[in-house]
C-alpha cells in the first residue's frame, strides 16, 4: 500500500522470496492507491509480467485514516469528563491551544469542522472558544479540571472533555504517533470499508479457499 513506486518494490520483494520458498502466491491487493485509472495504466501491466496476479487495487480513502474520539480517548488513557454521546465524533483537524484565545480564534484550523482541541484545563478561554465552535472533542491537559459551568456547556453541546496528567505537548506527540486502526466501535468506518472491499476486490477468487 500507499506511493506506486514503493508498492512496485513491495511486490518484487515479496516475489522474489515466494519463488525462493517454492510457495505458491494466488495473487496480492493493492491499498491506498492515489490515483486507480493511473495505477491500471501504468503500473499493472509492470505487475502483470512480474507473474503476480492482482486480486484488487483499493483508492486511498482519507475517511480510513482519521481517529474517533473514543478510539484516541481509549489510547491516551484519558477520563471521559463529559460528552460521552459524542464519543463517536471523527477528529479530522488537530489544534493545539497554546496561545492566547483571540490567536487561536485567527488560526486557520480552527475554523476547520471536525477538529480536536489540545490545550490545558486552566484555559478556560480556550475551552469556552472550541465550545463555540464545529469541535469533535477537547483534550484537557495537565490533569487540570475546568470549572463547572464549562462542563456543563460541553455536555449542552454533546462535545466530549477528555482529561489527561501529560502536558499540551507531550499529549500532541502522542497523538501524532499513533496509528489509526480499526476497531469494532467505528462502525461507519467498518461499513465503508465493506463497500470499497465488495467494489475493488474480486471477492470469487477467496470462495472455497
Amino acid at each position: 500500500s500507499g506511493e506506486e513506486d514503493t508498492i512496485l518494490d513491495d511486490i518484487l520483494f515479496l516475489k522474489k522470496h515466494v519463488d525462493f520458498a517454492d510457495v505458491n502466491l494466488s495473487g496480492v491487493i493493492v491499498n491506498k492507491v492515489q490515483n486507480v485509472e493511473d495505477f491500471q495504466t501504468t503500473h499493472l501491466p509492470v505487475i502483470q509480467k512480474l507473474g503476480v496476479r492482482v486480486l484488487g487495487v483499493i483508492p486511498y480513502q482519507s475517511d480510513l485514516t482519521y481517529f474517533s474520539v473514543y478510539y484516541l480517548a481509549d489510547r491516551l488513557f484519558a477520563k471521559v469528563i463529559t460528552g460521552e454521546g459524542g464519543l463517536k465524533k471523527v477528529i479530522k483537524n488537530i489544534v493545539i491551544g497554546a496561545w492566547s484565545a483571540n490567536i487561536f480564534l485567527q488560526n486557520p484550523l480552527f475554523k476547520k469542522e471536525n477538529k480536536l482541541v489540545i490545550t490545558g484545563g486552566d484555559r478556560t478561554d480556550m475551552i469556552l472558544a472550541a465550545l463555540e465552535g464545529d469541535t469533535s472533542g477537547i483534550i484537557l491537559t495537565n490533569n487540570i479540571l475546568p470549572p463547572s459551568n464549562i462542563i456543563s456547556k460541553a455536555s449542552e453541546k454533546n462535545i466530549p472533555l477528555l482529561m489527561v496528567f501529560s502536558d499540551t505537548y507531550q499529549t500532541a506527540k502522542q497523538i501524532e504517533s499513533l496509528e489509526p486502526l480499526l476497531t469494532r466501535e467505528d462502525t461507519e468506518k467498518v461499513d465503508l470499508l465493506k463497500e470499497v472491499v465488495q467494489k475493488h476486490v474480486q471477492l470469487s477468487e477467496f470462495q472455497g479457499e
